[in-house]
């Protein structure tokens, strides 16, 4: 066979014929005679044009797809379970939210002959306010999880405060020291520009080749000043790369606005700690995760149908926290036997009569699977429900209302800390003991007991604690337990 028509189309194996006929006439628009005189470019449209009269035909398509290897249009061992609010949508001259939980369960069973390469690169600030009991933390915890590397995996350590140095440089595991004395000897110094870690960091993680998972972990305590755009930058050109970033926010004076966004952009998540068992098990964690990843960079790319509005995009499991509305949504990784849960909250506008179909959203989750050839695949996502002019009344499913009691304890801090911010101390101490409230018919007293401490702090001092702040809003983040089981290994 001369040519992959797929390939020089750039088009997945699984492309529509609607998507077909786009990338053709992509194509058509730059490379056509009539509008490029290039010899080459002509050369090349023939080639195309071919492509598509074979892609385009059923039966011929159905011919050629026979020639190619069986292995390249294998499905992604990845289902998508759908549930909804409500089974139907009731006739309404006014808005309506509906609720749409989305769960990526892969039943593929692990390999340990073929799981990829793993790179973690450490990015630790070393800048003067870490010094002592936290920069005695980092150094037990980056030194413990030397010890849970496998001897094939890559780890690199960067330190950072007003500028960045490379302690280790891309090293395998087995030729590591359990107790590399650079970082043993790390020592404080200096302020704190993130940008210039991050920076550093990537360029680590770029050595190492596409095709291995590249994770940065930043653990920092402070502000960084001045290069915030840089920063969100860095976040957006790392997912283009498959690079993902997550956080460890230590003490009470860290951007946890800033950090959530790097995290989010970049398929990763931040977490407060307060305790050196805390950032142990944030990292064993992570660790566990990257080693047993199946596909990489998962993506939501959707359409929202007309004068529908994605409103509010929560991920319940792995790293918990909301994502964004914008198309594509980064969903991260998913591990073998493992799910990857998120909750969509739709405005719906009025409908004002009966149809069979009313379409929410539609698109494709998109995927790496790097032990695969080729290994970018997706599943088809189709949102929708049926509208009658009178429902009966019914109940949303147990998981549904599970999921959306606790993302509404959520959703209150956050209202919480904007009416702080704003200088409604009445309403927002008023909303504190309402969560509160909440919480202890949830059963988390402790964290209650933290909401009420707070409540009077912001009503004598009109803003948070900066540790109290933190405790509330990663504490209702956590409460966003995944809504089903795990399948059994």
């Amino acid at each position: 066979m001369a040519s992959d028509y797929y390939s020089l189309l750039g088009i997945p194996y699984s492309a529509t014929p609607e998507e077909i006929r786009a990338a053709y006439f992509q194509f058509a628009r730059t490379l056509h005679p009539d509008v490029n005189a290039d010899p080459g470019a002509h050369e090349l449209f023939l080639t195309i044009q071919q492509g598509y009269e074979v892609l385009a035909n059923a039966q011929m398509k159905e011919a050629y797809d026979a020639s190619l290897p069986a292995e390249l249009f294998f499905a992604p061992e990845i289902s998508a379970s759908i549930k909804y609010s409500q089974t139907v949508i009731p006739c309404s001259d006014e808005p309506q939210l509906v609720y749409v939980l989305i769960e990526l369960v892969c039943t593929a069973e692990v390999n340990k002959n073929n799981l990829p390469l793993s790179h973690v690169c450490l990015v630790l600030d070393r800048s003067t306010s870490m010094q002592g009991q936290r920069m005695d933390m980092v150094k037990s915890s980056a030194l413990n999880l030397l010890q849970q590397l496998r001897s094939q995996d890559i780890l690199s350590v960067v330190a950072f405060s007003d500028r960045a140095e490379v302690l280790i440089p891309p090293t395998r595991a087995s030729a590591l020291s359990k107790s590399d004395h650079r970082i043993s000897l790390l020592q404080t110094g200096g302020g704190t520009e993130i940008l210039q870690g991050l920076s550093k960091g990537l360029e680590q993680l770029r050595q190492t080749d596409v095709s291995a998972l590249r994770h940065l972990i930043l653990l920092t305590d402070g502000h960084t000043y001045g290069d915030e755009a840089g920063c969100i930058q860095l976040a957006k050109q790392a997912a283009l790369e498959n690079i993902s970033i997550s956080v460890i926010g230590i003490g009470d004076e860290w951007n946890d606005d800033l950090m959530d966004q790097i995290a989010s952009l970049s398929g990763g998540n931040a977490l407060f700690v307060t305790t050196p068992r805390d950032m142990d098990n944030f990292l064993m964690q992570k660790l566990v995760d990257i080693e047993s990843v199946y596909a990489r960079s998962l993506q939501f790319d959707f359409v929202s149908a007309p004068d529908v509005k994605l409103k509010y995009t929560f991920r319940l499991n792995p790293n918990i926290g909301p994502i964004g509305v914008e198309s594509p949504i980064l969903l991260g990784d998913i591990q073998y036997r493992k799910s990857v849960n998120f909750l969509l909250e739709f405005i719906v506008p009025p409908i004002l009569k009966e149809s069979s179909v009313f379409s929410l959203a539609r698109g494709q989750i998109w995927m790496d699977i790097p032990s695969r050839t080729p290994t970018r695949n997706r599943v088809f996502v189709d949102l929708n429900r049926p509208t009658v002019i009178q429902a009966e009344p019914e109940a949303s499913p147990a998981v549904i209302v599970e999921a959306m009691s606790r993302l509404t304890l959520y959703r209150l801090q956050e209202k919480v800390r904007l009416e702080v911010s704003e200088g409604q101390i009445d309403k927002a101490t008023k909303h504190l003991h309402y969560l509160a409230t909440h919480l202890l018919a949830h059963g988390d007293r402790e964290l209650a007991h933290t909401v009420l401490i707070e409540a009077e702090h912001v009503q004598q001092s009109r803003r948070f604690s900066g540790e109290g702040e933190k405790r509330i809003k990663y504490g209702t983040r956590a409460l966003m337990l995944p809504p089903g089981p795990e399948l059994k290994s």
